[in-house]
């Protein structure tokens, strides 16, 4: 008999509920898709009638096949799917793992989700379901794995994200600040491309954004991360959204709060959120302390806060007590008295504290609490590893990536640091003996080195590469600090770090060929042969891949690579005429609007070759052109803020 209904089963609460109800529709609407049948959904309280339904529910609520060991998690994610007596049944360590392992049984179908949108999912037309004939069990190798909001997004591009995230098993996603202000403004204002440029977002409006964001997880059981920089100036009445220049003095009863830097207690080059405090002034501790808490309690629906300090260098309070303590050590007390503060007032949530700039190094005084997880049991406190200004040629790992320099802590405001990858590994190590729990690495793949290094294949190896090691380097996952738009040119690098967080030790080479035969189709070997012909063109010998690409081809490669790209076009145009296929057809179009912006690139390095620098110029504004002219129609996978960066770099090739 045909499966022809889904059941869930109700676990009490109501925001339990709503996420297995959700998987329940998820379900029923891809299966009418994939067969045109059209199955009932319902809560049930058992399995009375196995036969011909398909029932979900949390691991514990039903009897699971024998030897398929799955307990109840609420951080960790696993699913087991089989059939049995003629039903199917898909049960997960939570909510979001069932709707995972809604997803997963899908993708058993054929479906695809290769980017956000309506043209980013391949849906194939079956006759009947292909049921397991032994049960799926599968559990995520890492526990943290998400995205961090940044680059420039619209509210409809959040929620493309929120929506792929959960279709490739991520769990976490990052809204940055006490709201997303700051990135949609650069979207809804577009200062990189003013012909498109509509209302700014106003704070209230920011919030009712994110709250549709915040709602669109918790239908998906996601695990919300808030805030970041901004509780330094929060705490001396300077609440900030972003990198913004403040307009107005600082209140004058918390001048004295201020870090005294150079003599002075005042705003650093006048950002807030880049003003550091005076942490041995016991007001200013105090009040960042409970800033935060008080955040916490009026916030419920928030599942881990982010406590970072000030997102500048060189900035920390000079000040004779706060001098005797390193700011990590400053950073410990911080952790210890907001780990008791939370405990007691807002016991379910989490906070993250950072590893980055001057804080990569470990303190040396004050020990963290063993209450805040600091031996390895799960406490309060998550460590964030942030590697800002590691390479991205190399793995993080990579032994290779060393300058064998010593690089001890810098003196007071005297911040100096590596960019060699073996510097952070050790900063890392240093980290992980003062504090043994929860932790993720915070990482920048694709932030800025996708766009830097024009193509996303490299990347792609790159992060398959580090989520092979970052258990060995005792970190739980990643969350990546990226644009939420960077499904281009080929959308590899995202489906690896999706895939590679769920399961690193998938081989490249078999993930890359998935994705490719997922992506393109019967095209897949063309698109295989494009971008690996194309990275030998982009790769310029820098084994830090910080060089800018072209810059190192003679007149002959750029020829040769002008011809290669004039081929490419023609090659697409004819293959996205036999393709019927609307996700496949747009993932042609993509190496297609690929190819065109970076034959601009090739003409502006063979005319400064001739010598010919205004028709350089020329070639590079119609690149940034082109870009923005297009962005209405390639929004959803490009991030032409970012994608800019590359003209900028170019003008910068003597």
């Amino acid at each position: 008999m045909a499966l022809q209904r889904v059941r869930w089963v109700p676990t009490g609460s109501a925001r339990e509920d709503r996420v297995l109800d959700y998987a329940a529709h998820e379900l029923s609407r891809y299966v009418r898709r994939l067969t045109s049948a059209q199955w009932e959904v319902k809560p049930i309280r058992s399995a009375a009638s196995v036969e011909g339904t398909a029932y979900l529910f949390l691991c514990h609520q039903l009897p699971l096949p024998p030897d398929q060991p799955l307990t109840p998690a609420p951080w960790d994610d696993g699913f087991l799917i089989w059939t049995q007596d003629g039903g199917l049944f898909i049960a997960g360590r939570n909510p979001r793992s069932v709707l995972f392992g809604v997803y997963a049984f899908l993708e058993q179908q054929g479906v695809r989700y290769l980017r956000p949108g309506d043209d980013g999912e391949f849906v194939p037309e079956i006759e009947a379901l292909r049921l397991p004939r032994a049960p799926i069990v599968e559990q995520a190798t890492y526990r943290h794995r998400g995205v961090c909001i940044e680059g420039a997004p619209s509210i409809a591009h959040a929620l493309g994200m929120i929506d792929w995230c959960a279709k490739k098993r991520m769990n976490t996603v990052f809204l940055q600040f006490l709201s997303s202000r700051y990135f949609y403004n650069r979207w809804y204002e577009r200062p990189y491309n003013p012909q498109f440029a509509d209302q700014p977002v106003s704070e209230e409006e920011a919030l009712a954004y994110d709250d549709q964001v915040i709602d669109a997880m918790q239908r998906r059981g996601l695990i919300l991360h808030r805030v970041g920089h901004g509780w330094t100036s929060a705490a001396f009445g300077m609440p900030r959204s972003g990198w913004v220049v403040a307009d107005e003095p600082v209140p004058e009863e918390y001048q004295r709060w201020l870090a005294e830097v150079d003599g002075e207690r005042a705003l650093f080059r006048g950002i807030p959120i880049n003003t550091e405090l005076c942490y041995s002034h016991r007001s200013a501790f105090d009040a960042f302390v409970e800033t935060i808490v008080h955040y916490c309690e009026d916030h419920p629906e928030l599942d881990v806060v982010h406590v970072w300090l000030s997102d500048a260098t060189n900035n920390k309070c000079e000040c004779a007590d706060c001098r005797k303590l390193t700011i990590s050590d400053w950073y410990a007390k911080i952790i210890n008295t907001l780990s008791e503060e939370l405990r007691r007032r807002a016991p379910e949530a989490r906070f993250v504290f950072l590893c980055y700039f001057e804080l990569l190094w470990a303190p040396e005084e004050v020990a963290i609490d063993d209450k805040a997880g600091s031996k390895g049991e799960d406490g309060n406190a998550i460590l964030m590893f942030a590697p800002i200004a590691r390479c991205y040629g190399h793995a993080l790992a990579d032994p290779a990536c060393d300058d064998r320099e010593e690089w001890p802590r810098p003196a007071l405001n005297e911040y100096a640091a590596s960019g060699h990858n073996a510097f952070y590994v050790q900063r890392l190590a240093e980290w992980r003996q003062a504090f043994a729990g929860d932790s993720f690495d915070f990482d920048y793949h694709l932030m800025w080195a996708n766009w830097d290094q024009l193509t996303d294949t490299h990347i792609a190896w790159l992060l398959h590469a580090d989520l092979q090691d970052l258990k060995a380097l005792g970190l739980h996952g990643l969350v990546s600090c990226q644009a939420f738009r960077a499904f281009y040119p080929s959308g590899l690098a995202m489906t690896t770090l999706a895939e590679a967080l769920w399961d690193p030790d998938v081989p490249w080479d078999g993930m890359r060929q998935r994705y490719l035969d997922a992506a393109f189709g019967k095209h897949s070997a063309f698109a295989d042969e494009y971008l690996r012909t194309l990275e030998s063109f982009l790769d310029t010998g820098d084994p830090q891949w910080r060089a800018t690409p072209f810059s190192n081809l003679d007149a002959h490669q750029l020829t040769a690579c002008a011809d290669f790209l004039a081929t490419a076009l023609s090659e697409i145009a004819l293959r996205r005429e036999s393709t019927a296929e609307r996700a496949r057809d747009r993932s042609l179009d993509l190496l297609a609007y690929h190819a065109q912006f970076l034959q601009f690139f090739v003409q502006a390095h063979r005319a400064r070759l001739a010598g010919q620098w205004p028709e350089a110029e020329r070639a590079l504004d119609a690149a940034a052109d082109f870009l923005r002219d297009t962005e209405p129609t390639y929004s959803t996978f490009i991030d032409t803020q970012l994608a800019l960066r590359a003209v900028d770099e170019a003008r910068r090739v003597e």
